[in-house]
């Protein structure tokens, strides 16, 4: 019974404390700029933390949290910039390479179908592929599937050599050849594994 006395005395105390701090205290205010955000972004578009890549001392995970943002408010240049970065720290993140590929992939789309480069459809493909045969998760292979049904039309097959796949689906370089996107063969992905 004691115990219990005690701390409803000192709950009682400590609520008679809080009610009764000095004016001086309570009149005190955070200051408004941290609270009023209603400028931010309006006059110089987005903020981005480009200091981010000037400190040296970044994480990949950063950098990749930096990317994604990058692709989400349409800089596809940044994000490849960033996620490459990223991907140069920790190779073997596939969470990495998939928003690397797909910001390298969205570069490609918004190239005119008359100009896109074959480099680039390549590297793209490349990286997809690499996805593919080498991810871990089945939904990590199942995305890179569709992005090279997509991009090739062809889904490789289970025990296909690389070789054999990327000679098939690659173009030439040299631009003789205009890059076309296939968009799709319909196929069920999820059984290319």
């Amino acid at each position: 019974m004691r115990v219990i006395t005690k701390v409803r005395t000192a709950s009682v105390m400590m609520i008679l404390a809080a009610f009764c701090c000095s004016p001086a205290q309570s009149a005190e205010k955070d200051p408004d700029y941290i609270f009023d955000t209603s400028q931010v972004g309006r006059s110089n578009g987005h903020i981005m933390s480009d200091q981010l890549l000037e400190l040296g001392m970044v994480s990949a995970d950063g950098l990749r949290l930096e990317g994604e943002q990058a692709i989400r408010l349409g800089h596809t240049d940044r994000a490849i910039l960033l996620l490459q970065k990223a991907l140069e720290m920790q190779p073997g993140d596939m969470d990495g390479r998939i928003l690397y590929s797909s910001a390298l992939e969205k570069k490609l789309m918004k190239q005119k179908s008359s100009k896109r480069d074959p480099k680039l459809f390549n590297f793209c493909v490349k990286n997809w592929y690499y996805i593919w045969k080498k991810s871990e998760f089945h939904d990590q292979k199942g995305q890179a599937a569709n992005h090279l049904d997509k991009l090739t039309g062809q889904i490789p097959k289970r025990f296909e050599r690389p070789h054999k796949y990327l000679q098939k689906v690659l173009i030439a370089e040299d631009g003789s050849e205009p890059v076309k996107i296939a968009g799709g063969s319909g196929k069920k992905v999820e059984k290319a594994e």
